[in-house]
């Protein structure tokens, strides 16, 4: 073997040594990061199963506080002055309900002498089956997956004498975007249901 081959494998077998030196590092290294990581997920999970526990006591505390408040409310519910009242009219202006909104709950008047049948296209197709239903499902599948508590779903009533609308009442509609979906898809829904009337 020449010289320059002896020198050639001399510096092969000092890289394959120090690639070995090096496969043993990162080894060590990944054995480290691993264990810390599992430590961390660890840790994760104990911080979030304290978050969860104390969201839960916290919601539990408020809605102990809202049902009191409510109980108190009930016994003289039909004095009780709404917070806001949105009229729902027509493009024209025609006065078709009014949406009596307390906080959680808002009931929607029709206007008197409007006779609203229930049966009537797209109330029952559109307004309760697409938002009521939708909404009430989605509350339901939050409530158990324990996201919200069940006093805390929403729930409604379409109130009606024979099959002539009296009132829709809507229970825990949650927040303002929500409420503002009821109360357009309503406006819709009943000025829809006008423009069957004056044709028929």
């Amino acid at each position: 073997m020449s010289q320059r081959d002896q020198w050639g494998e001399g510096i092969d077998e000092e890289i394959l040594e120090n690639l070995m030196d090096l496969k043993e590092y990162l080894e060590t290294r990944i054995q480290i990061l691993n264990d810390e990581l599992e430590k961390i997920r660890a840790l994760y999970k104990i911080v979030d199963e304290v978050i969860i526990s104390r969201s839960f006591r916290g919601a539990e505390s408020l809605l102990k506080e809202q049902t009191t408040q409510t109980r108190s409310v009930e016994t003289t519910d039909s004095t009780l002055e709404p917070v806001d009242r949105v009229p729902l009219k027509t493009n024209d202006g025609v006065l078709l309900a009014e949406a009596l909104i307390q906080p959680q709950n808002v009931r929607i008047v029709p206007v008197k002498d409007m006779d609203f049948n229930v049966n009537t296209t797209p109330f029952q197709s559109f307004f309760v089956s697409r938002i009521l239903e939708s909404m009430r499902e989605k509350d339901d599948e939050a409530v158990r997956k324990g996201e919200i508590l069940p006093e805390m779903a929403l729930t409604f009533e379409v109130i009606s004498d024979g099959d002539i609308l009296q009132e829709i009442r809507v229970n825990n509609y949650g927040d303002e975007q929500r409420l503002r979906e009821i109360r357009n898809s309503c406006r819709w829904t009943l000025e829809k249901m006008f423009e069957r009337k004056e044709q028929s």
